[in-house]
């Protein structure tokens, strides 16, 4: 599957935009690490592996047969401006040719933002099979407080060594596992945008991406008839695919959508205190909430209200309405949803012009996703949270209504969750 994906490199034949593949060597195997040192003999003089304590055994590992720099960042470090600017004052003196990430989700984000900005590129070496951003073109940061997506650097190659990170905690794997998952309602999104606003979808991504996902499912429900390293590699390789129709993308878009926004939301915590949650748990999580709001819309008699598609964006981007969550980081989100004024808004975008037809679309597609309790299921076989209370959340009505109707704001990037939302905020 992985060799097929770089043939999608170049003008695509099904979209006709020219899709850019960045990395040009994936291993996964056994020998990954030797493929790895032997890679860095070959292409750096001035090679910086960036870790932290929890993985700094293996990039002193790949130190002691390769002439390599190595930071050591404290044990869950999160991708943000201060992780970020420590690496770069380590690196910087040193002029490097090259940087490894030897970690998991956070540690290739700090590097992939540090490598953009350095102008150096950066191979991936992951640890766990926890998340899907390890071969991605874009870094999920929380600066200053505020959960963003800057674009980056994807790796020129990635080498995912099944004697590591298949012995990474069952919790990471688990993570992993339902980082994919969460890929039912990111495509719903992205099909439902596509419809509503002419949004760019090549399905030949969005199809890579479906595989990934089928791929993934098949795995959990299949769990019993693989070995633990075996099932740990089937993670790894959704995992990987799913970042590479990001990079064929340009954009997080085939991967995140609703559920992450959800996340993110949680991760910048606030209207509860700081959970410890990994992304894909959340993720997980905040599936199985979307997947029962846009059920709830599936039951309703007509989804194409008036408010439905035509919004009242003064309401919706109501300062006062904002700053009841968003505080400080309002001006921030304002920024974000409505970088070049209100009619750069997502939501400015819709046009419908027969809400019958678009009403049936929609339908369709919601028609095709799990049951919030199908979704449970998965979670649950693949030992990963499937409630609020599981990560530490509140299971109140007010705490999840307030996620519902302020995590869209986190982007400014259409999904069903928005335009439930900016509904509802219309109306009120």
């Amino acid at each position: 599957m992985i060799e097929k994906v770089k043939s999608m490199a170049g003008i695509c034949p099904t979209c006709g935009r020219n899709h850019a593949l960045v990395t040009g060597e994936i291993v996964i195997g056994p020998d990954a690490t030797e493929q790895l040192i032997t890679y860095i003999e070959k292409n750096s003089h001035t090679c910086v592996i960036i870790c932290d304590t929890n993985t700094e055994k293996y990039a002193r590992r790949i130190q002691s047969a390769a002439i390599a720099h190595v930071f050591v960042l404290p044990e869950y470090s999160h991708a943000t401006e201060i992780t970020t600017a420590a690496t770069a004052e380590f690196a910087s003196p040193l002029k490097p040719d090259l940087f490894i990430a030897c970690g998991s989700g956070s540690i290739h984000d700090i590097v992939r933002y540090v490598a953009c900005q350095m102008n150096v590129p950066f191979v991936s070496y992951p640890t766990a099979a926890s998340v899907d951003g390890f071969v991605s073109g874009v870094a999920a940061m929380t600066w200053h407080g505020q959960k963003l997506t800057f674009s980056a650097k994807a790796p020129v190659a990635v080498f995912a060594d099944d004697d590591v990170y298949a012995q990474a905690p069952a919790r990471l794997t688990a993570s992993g596992a339902a980082d994919i998952l969460g890929k039912y309602t990111a495509l719903a999104d992205w099909r439902i945008a596509h419809r509503m606003t002419g949004e760019h979808l090549c399905e030949a991504i969005y199809q890579l991406e479906k595989d990934a996902l089928d791929a993934v499912k098949e795995t959990i429900l299949h769990r019993d008839e693989c070995t633990a390293a075996e099932y740990a590699r089937r993670i790894m390789e959704g995992l990987l695919l799913s970042g590479l129709a990001m990079q064929l993308q340009g954009n997080s878009r085939p991967a995140s959508g609703a559920e992450h926004h959800l996340s993110h939301f949680w991760e910048m915590h606030l209207i509860h205190p700081e959970i410890d949650a990994l992304h894909g748990e959340a993720v997980g999580v905040g599936l199985v909430q979307v997947l029962t709001l846009y059920h709830s819309l599936y039951r309703r008699r007509s989804i194409m209200t008036d408010a439905f598609f035509r919004p009242d964006l003064a309401k919706v981007f109501d300062r006062a309405y904002l700053e009841e969550v968003f505080g400080a980081l309002t001006d921030g989100i304002l920024d974000e949803n409505m970088p070049d004024g209100m009619a750069s808004s997502s939501l400015s975008h819709i046009e419908v012009e027969n809400p019958l037809i678009a009403d049936s679309q929609i339908r369709q597609v919601l028609a095709d996703l799990p049951t919030p309790d199908e979704a449970r299921n998965l979670l649950r076989l693949c030992g990963a949270p499937d409630a609020l209370s599981q990560i530490g959340l509140p299971e109140d009505d007010d705490f999840l209504m307030r996620s519902l109707n302020y995590a869209p704001y986190v982007r400014n990037r259409l999904t069903l969750m928005k335009m439930m939302s900016a509904e509802t905020v219309t109306v009120q």
